[in-house]
Protein backbone atom coordinates (compact mmCIF):
# COMPACT_ATOMS: atom_id res chain seq x y z
CA UNK A 1 0.00 0.00 0.00
CA UNK A 2 1.23 3.22 -0.97
CA UNK A 3 2.03 6.22 1.43
CA UNK A 4 1.54 9.94 0.79
CA UNK A 5 2.36 12.92 2.71
CA UNK A 6 -1.07 15.76 2.56
CA UNK A 7 0.21 18.71 4.85
CA UNK A 8 -2.20 21.65 5.13
CA UNK A 9 -1.12 25.24 6.29
CA UNK A 10 -3.26 25.61 9.17
CA UNK A 11 -6.20 24.24 10.80
CA UNK A 12 -8.46 26.60 9.07
CA UNK A 13 -7.26 24.69 5.75
CA UNK A 14 -7.54 21.80 7.27
CA UNK A 15 -11.48 22.74 8.16
CA UNK A 16 -11.83 24.02 4.50
CA UNK A 17 -10.14 20.95 3.08
CA UNK A 18 -13.50 19.19 4.57
CA UNK A 19 -15.93 21.63 3.91
CA UNK A 20 -14.53 21.05 0.20
CA UNK A 21 -15.43 18.29 -1.21
CA UNK A 22 -19.53 17.49 -2.02
CA UNK A 23 -19.34 13.56 -0.78
CA UNK A 24 -19.76 11.98 2.67
CA UNK A 25 -16.80 10.72 4.46
CA UNK A 26 -14.25 12.55 2.11
CA UNK A 27 -11.67 14.86 2.27
CA UNK A 28 -9.87 17.17 -0.43
CA UNK A 29 -5.84 16.58 -0.05
CA UNK A 30 -3.07 18.42 -1.62
CA UNK A 31 -1.07 15.66 -3.08
CA UNK A 32 1.46 15.89 -6.49
CA UNK A 33 1.66 11.96 -5.82
CA UNK A 34 -1.11 10.36 -8.33
CA UNK A 35 -3.88 7.82 -7.12
CA UNK A 36 -6.25 6.40 -9.18
CA UNK A 37 -10.14 5.76 -8.28
CA UNK A 38 -10.42 3.01 -5.82
CA UNK A 39 -6.80 3.11 -5.00
CA UNK A 40 -6.22 2.71 -0.89
CA UNK A 41 -3.58 4.40 0.07
CA UNK A 42 -1.82 5.77 3.74
CA UNK A 43 -2.37 9.39 4.51
CA UNK A 44 -0.35 11.25 6.52
CA UNK A 45 -2.35 14.27 7.43
CA UNK A 46 -0.78 16.79 9.40
CA UNK A 47 -1.12 20.86 9.71
CA UNK A 48 0.72 24.11 11.14
CA UNK A 49 -0.02 23.80 14.80
CA UNK A 50 -1.09 20.24 15.23
CA UNK A 51 1.30 17.87 17.83
CA UNK A 52 1.53 15.13 15.85
CA UNK A 53 0.82 13.95 12.43
CA UNK A 54 -1.50 11.08 12.06
CA UNK A 55 -1.43 8.41 9.50
CA UNK A 56 -5.17 7.47 8.03
CA UNK A 57 -6.52 4.08 5.60
CA UNK A 58 -8.26 5.95 2.70
CA UNK A 59 -9.74 4.80 -0.49
CA UNK A 60 -9.04 7.28 -3.87
CA UNK A 61 -12.01 9.31 -5.19
CA UNK A 62 -10.42 11.67 -8.11
CA UNK A 63 -6.69 13.03 -8.50
CA UNK A 64 -6.47 15.94 -10.48
CA UNK A 65 -3.04 18.02 -12.07
CA UNK A 66 -1.88 21.55 -10.89
CA UNK A 67 -3.77 24.22 -12.94
CA UNK A 68 -1.13 27.35 -11.84
CA UNK A 69 -3.28 29.70 -13.89
CA UNK A 70 -6.42 29.07 -11.81
CA UNK A 71 -4.66 28.63 -8.65
CA UNK A 72 -5.10 25.39 -8.73
CA UNK A 73 -2.87 22.89 -6.78
CA UNK A 74 -2.37 19.27 -7.29
CA UNK A 75 -4.58 16.53 -5.41
CA UNK A 76 -7.56 15.12 -5.35
CA UNK A 77 -10.42 13.70 -3.06
CA UNK A 78 -10.44 10.42 -0.67
CA UNK A 79 -12.87 8.55 1.07
CA UNK A 80 -12.39 7.43 4.21
CA UNK A 81 -15.39 4.91 6.64
CA UNK A 82 -15.06 3.22 9.97
CA UNK A 83 -12.51 4.03 12.66
CA UNK A 84 -10.26 5.71 9.91
CA UNK A 85 -12.98 8.70 8.85
CA UNK A 86 -13.25 9.06 13.11
CA UNK A 87 -9.99 10.00 13.44
CA UNK A 88 -10.29 12.31 10.21
CA UNK A 89 -13.38 14.05 12.48
CA UNK A 90 -11.02 13.99 15.68
CA UNK A 91 -8.56 15.84 13.90
CA UNK A 92 -11.25 18.72 12.66
CA UNK A 93 -12.59 19.12 16.53
CA UNK A 94 -8.65 19.86 17.41
CA UNK A 95 -8.68 22.45 14.57
CA UNK A 96 -11.81 24.02 15.51
CA UNK A 97 -11.06 24.17 19.02
CA UNK A 98 -13.13 21.47 20.60
CA UNK A 99 -10.24 18.71 21.56
CA UNK A 100 -6.75 18.33 22.28
CA UNK A 101 -4.34 16.03 20.73
CA UNK A 102 -1.98 14.52 23.01
CA UNK A 103 2.03 15.30 22.01
CA UNK A 104 4.13 13.22 19.90
CA UNK A 105 3.75 9.23 20.40
CA UNK A 106 7.19 7.73 21.18
CA UNK A 107 6.72 5.38 17.54
CA UNK A 108 4.16 5.80 15.17
CA UNK A 109 1.15 4.25 15.04
CA UNK A 110 0.26 2.01 11.60
CA UNK A 111 -3.32 1.79 10.69
CA UNK A 112 -3.77 -1.80 9.95
CA UNK A 113 -6.84 -4.61 10.14
CA UNK A 114 -5.69 -8.13 11.47
CA UNK A 115 -7.59 -10.64 12.94
CA UNK A 116 -5.75 -11.54 16.95
CA UNK A 117 -6.93 -13.00 19.61
CA UNK A 118 -6.00 -12.04 23.31
CA UNK A 119 -6.75 -13.69 26.61
CA UNK A 120 -6.16 -12.35 30.70
CA UNK A 121 -2.75 -13.31 32.12
CA UNK A 122 -3.52 -16.77 34.31
CA UNK A 123 -6.50 -17.63 32.04
CA UNK A 124 -6.70 -19.96 29.19
CA UNK A 125 -9.69 -18.83 27.17
CA UNK A 126 -8.65 -16.67 24.17
CA UNK A 127 -10.70 -14.13 22.59
CA UNK A 128 -11.02 -13.29 18.36
CA UNK A 129 -10.82 -9.55 17.99
CA UNK A 130 -9.12 -7.06 15.47
CA UNK A 131 -6.35 -5.07 15.40
CA UNK A 132 -6.49 -1.34 13.76
CA UNK A 133 -3.57 0.48 15.14
CA UNK A 134 -0.17 -0.95 15.70
CA UNK A 135 3.00 0.20 17.19
CA UNK A 136 5.94 -1.17 18.54
CA UNK A 137 4.73 0.27 21.82
CA UNK A 138 0.81 -0.91 21.65
CA UNK A 139 -2.18 -1.29 19.70
CA UNK A 140 -6.15 -0.16 19.70
CA UNK A 141 -8.14 -3.78 19.97
CA UNK A 142 -11.33 -3.54 18.94
CA UNK A 143 -13.39 -5.80 21.59
CA UNK A 144 -16.50 -5.55 23.43
CA UNK A 145 -15.17 -7.31 26.05
CA UNK A 146 -15.19 -5.72 29.72
CA UNK A 147 -11.43 -4.81 29.96
CA UNK A 148 -11.00 -1.95 32.50
CA UNK A 149 -7.65 0.14 32.28
CA UNK A 150 -4.93 -1.56 34.30
CA UNK A 151 -5.67 -5.01 33.74
CA UNK A 152 -2.92 -7.23 32.17
CA UNK A 153 -3.90 -8.85 29.19
CA UNK A 154 -1.77 -11.81 26.25
CA UNK A 155 -2.13 -10.83 22.93
CA UNK A 156 -1.30 -13.11 20.29
CA UNK A 157 -0.44 -11.63 16.97
CA UNK A 158 0.21 -14.06 14.55
CA UNK A 159 1.95 -12.95 10.63
CA UNK A 160 1.05 -14.89 7.64
CA UNK A 161 2.57 -17.89 6.93
CA UNK A 162 4.38 -17.76 10.66
CA UNK A 163 3.67 -21.23 12.23
CA UNK A 164 3.09 -19.70 15.69
CA UNK A 165 1.82 -16.51 17.39
CA UNK A 166 4.20 -14.29 19.26
CA UNK A 167 2.78 -13.61 22.63
CA UNK A 168 3.11 -9.93 24.17
CA UNK A 169 2.23 -9.83 27.43
CA UNK A 170 0.07 -5.90 27.26
CA UNK A 171 -1.50 -3.80 29.78
CA UNK A 172 -4.65 -1.59 29.21
CA UNK A 173 -3.76 2.14 28.80
CA UNK A 174 -7.51 3.62 28.05
CA UNK A 175 -10.73 2.99 27.01
CA UNK A 176 -11.38 6.27 25.29
CA UNK A 177 -12.05 4.45 21.65
CA UNK A 178 -16.29 3.55 21.25
CA UNK A 179 -14.86 0.83 19.07
CA UNK A 180 -12.05 -0.92 21.92
CA UNK A 181 -9.53 -0.58 24.76
CA UNK A 182 -5.55 0.96 23.69
CA UNK A 183 -3.18 -1.57 25.14
CA UNK A 184 0.51 -0.73 25.86
CA UNK A 185 3.36 -3.34 24.92
CA UNK A 186 5.30 -4.66 27.53
CA UNK A 187 8.23 -6.14 25.68
CA UNK A 188 10.96 -5.35 27.81
CA UNK A 189 14.14 -7.57 26.90
CA UNK A 190 15.89 -6.71 23.17
CA UNK A 191 15.30 -9.64 21.84
CA UNK A 192 11.29 -9.24 22.51
CA UNK A 193 11.47 -6.03 20.92
CA UNK A 194 13.35 -6.74 18.22
CA UNK A 195 10.73 -9.61 17.33
CA UNK A 196 7.90 -7.52 17.84
CA UNK A 197 9.51 -4.85 15.61
CA UNK A 198 9.68 -7.98 13.08
CA UNK A 199 6.23 -9.11 13.45
CA UNK A 200 4.93 -5.26 12.85
CA UNK A 201 7.11 -4.85 9.52
CA UNK A 202 5.80 -7.87 8.06
CA UNK A 203 2.39 -7.20 9.12
CA UNK A 204 2.45 -3.91 7.26
CA UNK A 205 4.17 -4.69 4.52
CA UNK A 206 1.09 -7.28 4.01
CA UNK A 207 -1.86 -4.58 4.77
Amino acid sequence: MRRIRCHYPSGDAFLEALATTRESNALEVYTTERFEPGEEVLVELYYTGLAAKMMVRAVGMRWHNARPRLRVRAGGELRCTGSEWRKVEFLRAVAAGEAELPGRRRSLRHPVIVEVAWRRVGEPDLTACTITELSENGALITTSAGLEVGDEVIVEIRTPGSARALEVLSVVRNRDHPAGVGVEFMARDIGGIHRLREVIRRIVEES
